[in-house]
């Protein structure tokens, strides 16, 4: 087998300065998370205490029924 071997000529990319701005996106960003951890923290809250209304009612119903027969 030849071994060829190719030169491949390479353009540096150009160093890009960050923008000072990164800085308080990532602040914001931050808080954002936070803020949306809570929230679904409520969600599942209120999810769990609609899920055990519905299951009391449930409760409640069989237990009527039950007591009709």
């Amino acid at each position: 087998m030849k071994d060829n071997i190719v030169d491949i000529a390479t353009k540096s990319r150009p160093v890009a300065q960050l923008p000072v701005t990164d800085f308080w996106f990532a602040q914001v960003d931050a808080r954002l998370t936070r803020i949306e951890v809570i929230i679904r923290r409520l969600e599942w809250q209120i999810l769990m205490l609609v899920c055990g209304a519905a299951a009391l009612l449930l409760f409640e119903v069989f237990q009527t029924f039950s007591s009709l027969t």
